[in-house]
């Protein structure tokens, strides 16, 4: 049974963003949507293979990725680095207060 591969999450409207660095951006809802787009049709791709019969145009890799602009895409990638990070620093204080206990 082949699976359905549903829309291609779009991006959201530059004006969506008001580039605070919120904790749920929209940038970071739509990569999250995207990236499970993408797994969704690695799975369905394989399927095809699989089967030895062509892979549709749409689940091509080079059909899947997504839409942010190169400039926006680096924005986002640093605020997810510096979240990372700042996680990172606070898993290491927590860490450290509980060896005082």
């Amino acid at each position: 049974m082949m699976r359905t591969l549903p829309p291609k999450p779009e991006p959201p409207n530059n004006d969506d963003c008001c580039l605070s660095g919120c904790e749920f951006c929209v940038w970071d809802l739509y990569d999250d949507d995207m990236r499970e787009y993408q797994k969704q049709a690695a799975v369905i791709r394989d399927a095809f293979e699989a089967l030895h019969k062509p892979v549709p145009a749409c689940i091509r890799p080079e059909s899947l990725r997504d839409a942010v602009d190169p400039t926006m895409r680096a924005f986002l990638d640093m605020e997810r680095e510096m979240a990372m990070r700042i996680q990172h620093e606070a898993d290491k204080h927590s860490d450290n207060s509980e060896d005082d206990t």
